[in-house]
């Protein structure tokens, strides 16, 4: 489980380096430097001496790694080319004694951007600080920059990439490489900032995890390593050893929904699934999911089976094409009775929107997780500011109404009550196709029935339906990816990173 942050916290694990632990900020500026011109080395493609190098950099310390950079290059026999902006009153005391090197060295430093090409354009105008749009010489020189053929590299975040959230201040540099220093930032996970980031590399500098103090770190992302918290099989057992999955989906001529859920909680691992749903879809569901059991949640069925069926089940995914008629008493009832982990999604949050009451009344644990439009109705907010706060809308709704929120996008993040955050970093756009979420619905229905915590089944099912959908698109690519083949690589992914696999 890796750790990220925002700039808050980046400034305050720099701070704490140096006024608690001692090692002064120039180290750590020299550590950068050089961790950047090792990976700057090993990634392009032709040897750094002769190379030409332009390094464009600001008046603050992400300037001065720049400057670092340079000389490093500098001293491989790379041909470096240095622009700043002419602001000397500005420069910060690190950059300062950067570029008092550089002319003891006799590197000049100029103001613009000469018209020639460069094999590498190294990008050190703004680090993770930038709180607004980009103006004047430096939108000159960002869009100069990107104008330019050449590699490309970003050294912490790509300029014009606010760190917090991704969002681009009026202009962003387009980076083939960011090398990033100690963590990854926020706004190179989030998008729209990722696209700017591209391959992001996180090089050790002397900050870690000691660096936070009292203050330890609250926001994470998954590797494949992580997978291996899924709870192992046993060798004696038996299918009531792995958890019993009860799936509410499916309204008349929605029985793809409930099958698509019930089907990725078997192939998550579970051992039983029954499906309630509507009569309609009992002849379709016993044809594409023989190894399902049936019940209805017909009005007569619900009241006299439904006590039955909660007391059954290990964990229950409630909401997965159900409507919003008739149903509603049915979602309160299993909110209010449920007594193990409830993945509530789809018309389940529809029916829940008017009546978010519900959700304080609960008395387990609840993951709901909510698309931007459901989102929306939840909270009752535009899509778009939704979008531009997507960490904490998340956050602020699993702390008011104690649930798991998993808002889902094309970075999803995943929320605790407690604060807690991770951001998905596995999907792709072909992922954005009909009964995609309700297999997620089922993939953490069957981690949770299997035992594992909620609040973990929460951010490993996001990863692994991620990772599922990465390995159908390469499989057969995007656009034709459907949510049946999500199903496909759920036992492909976990064959993979099973602790027999790894």
């Amino acid at each position: 489980m890796n750790i990220f942050v925002d700039s808050r916290q980046m400034k305050r694990c720099d701070t704490n380096t140096i006024e608690h632990f001692g090692i002064p900020s120039l180290v750590l500026m020299e550590r950068a430097a050089l961790g950047t011109a090792e990976e700057i080395e090993s990634s392009v493609k032709k040897p750094l001496c002769g190379s030409e190098a332009l390094f464009v950099c600001g008046v603050g310390n992400n300037g001065g790694d720049g400057l670092a950079i340079a000389r490093l290059l500098w001293q491989k026999g790379c041909k470096v080319t240095v622009v700043m902006p002419p602001e000397p009153r500005k420069v910060s005391a690190e950059t300062k004694i950067q570029m008092n090197i550089l002319e003891k060295y006799g590197i000049p430093i100029a103001d613009r951007i000469p018209e020639k090409k460069f094999d590498i354009i190294i990008d050190a105008l703004f680090g993770i600080g930038l709180t607004r749009d980009v103006a004047g010489i430096y939108e000159e020189y960002i869009l100069k920059m990107n104008e330019m053929e050449g590699f490309k590299v970003a050294v912490d975040i790509p300029s014009g990439i606010h760190g917090d959230t991704g969002a681009v201040m009026g202009i962003g540099f387009y980076a083939d490489l960011t090398v990033t220093f100690a963590f990854a930032k926020a706004g190179l996970l989030l998008f729209p900032g990722a696209e700017y980031a591209k391959k992001v590399v996180i090089k050790d500098i002397g900050i870690d995890s000691r660096s936070f103090l009292s203050e330890p770190p609250s926001m994470y992302y998954l590797t494949k390593q992580d997978l291996l918290e899924i709870p192992s099989r046993k060798v004696r057992s038996n299918k009531g050893s792995y958890g019993r999955v009860l799936v509410a989906a499916g309204q008349k001529n929605m029985a793809g929904a409930a099958f698509l859920c019930a089907k990725a909680a078997y192939l998550t691992g579970t051992g039983l699934v029954k499906v309630m749903t509507a009569e309609e879809n009992r002849v379709i569901l016993q044809q594409l999911l023989p190894e399902a059991i049936l019940d209805s949640y017909s009005s007569l069925n619900t009241a006299k089976g439904l006590a039955k069926s909660l007391g059954w089940a290990s964990a229950i995914a409630l909401g997965p094409g159900i409507g919003t008629g008739e149903v509603s008493s049915l979602v309160k009832t299993i909110l209010k009775h449920a007594k193990v982990p409830l993945i509530l999604d789809a018309d389940g949050l529809n029916i829940v929107s008017e009546h978010l009451e519900w959700l304080k009344e609960a008395k387990t644990s609840v993951i709901v997780t909510p698309h931007l439009g459901e989102m929306a109705r939840l909270v009752k907010k535009e899509i778009a500011v939704i979008r531009e706060e997507l960490i904490e809308t998340a956050q602020a709704f699993a702390e008011k109404y104690h649930v798991i929120c998993i808002l889902k996008d094309a970075r999803t993040i995943t929320a605790l009550p407690d604060g807690r955050v991770w951001v998905n970093t596995s999907g792709n756009n072909g992922m954005a196709t009909a009964g995609s979420g309700d297999v997620l619905t089922g993939i953490l229905a069957g981690l949770a029935a299997q035992g594992m915590e909620p609040e973990l089944a929460a951010p490993v099912g996001v990863y692994l339906h991620g990772l599922a959908g990465d390995w159908s698109a390469n499989e057969k690519g995007a656009y034709g990816l459907m949510a049946q083949d999500i199903l496909n690589g759920i036992p492909c992914i976990l064959k993979e990173t099973s602790k027999e696999g790894m």
